[in-house]
């Protein structure tokens, strides 16, 4: 996977030209999370965000599709994201990013699943990750995602962001419609949060916004109210 992972994180490297990636929402699990396979139109080059409760199903859509699926990204560590990971790690050999500050939670995600969905088995999710930050680009075909740090639901929560004819951000359990995520774990910081808000706001008003949870939205729409 050594490879792999010199192909698609660039630093600070940006196409002169690049397409908007097709986008399909798989909302998955007991708590309804949204799993997006954002794919380039021309390659079908594929990254997962975030790869919740079903592997299986995120991997039949996937070969359904003919999709080429290169990496599975977390935008933050909780265990309805993250779920999925380990099958389609055993069924695609993929490498997965996330910010180090939530891997923490990743570590604990069984866990947590076992307790609070009340199941007694629940899959792990894979030891080996990779760690990204802010400024680095995910390349997929003639597609791209930038990194961009969004803490405070959780210390490690990143959005990606694709800024080709619309500029669209996946935005993890940051910011949904008509919500913002929560900052009631001890580890959240709601001062964060709020400067993590206002830097999403800072983005163009028709902005696309798709959330961990719940309907797709725009900039102009959240931060108005």
């Amino acid at each position: 996977m050594d490879d792999i992972n010199k192909f698609i994180l660039q630093k600070n490297k940006k196409l002169a030209h690049y397409l908007e990636p097709e986008i399909l929402t798989l909302t998955l699990g007991e708590l309804d999370s949204n799993c997006y396979l954002v794919s380039c139109p021309d390659t079908q080059e594929t990254i997962i965000i975030d790869p919740g409760d079903d592997g299986s199903f995120i991997s039949e859509k996937i070969l359904e599709l003919k999709l080429k699926p290169l990496c599975m990204v977390f935008t933050h560590g909780h265990f309805d994201h993250v779920l999925g990971s380990l099958e389609l790690r055993l069924n695609f050999d993929l490498p997965i990013f996330l910010h180090k500050n939530d891997n923490f939670l990743v570590k604990d995600a069984q866990k947590s699943a076992i307790y609070w969905l009340k199941k007694h088995e629940v899959a792990p999710v894979p030891s080996e990750v990779s760690f990204i930050s802010k400024g680095q680009i995910l390349e997929f075909g003639k597609c791209q995602l930038e990194v961009i740090e969004t803490p405070g639901h959780t210390p490690g929560s990143i959005s990606l962001v694709s800024t080709s004819t619309t500029t669209i951000i996946f935005t993890g359990d940051t910011l949904f419609k008509n919500s913002v995520g929560r900052t009631d774990f001890k580890y959240s910081k709601p001062l964060e949060l709020e400067k993590s808000l206002q830097k999403l706001f800072s983005y163009p008003k028709e902005t696309l916004c798709y959330p961990g949870h719940g309907e797709s939205t725009t900039i102009e729409a959240e931060s108005q109210i």
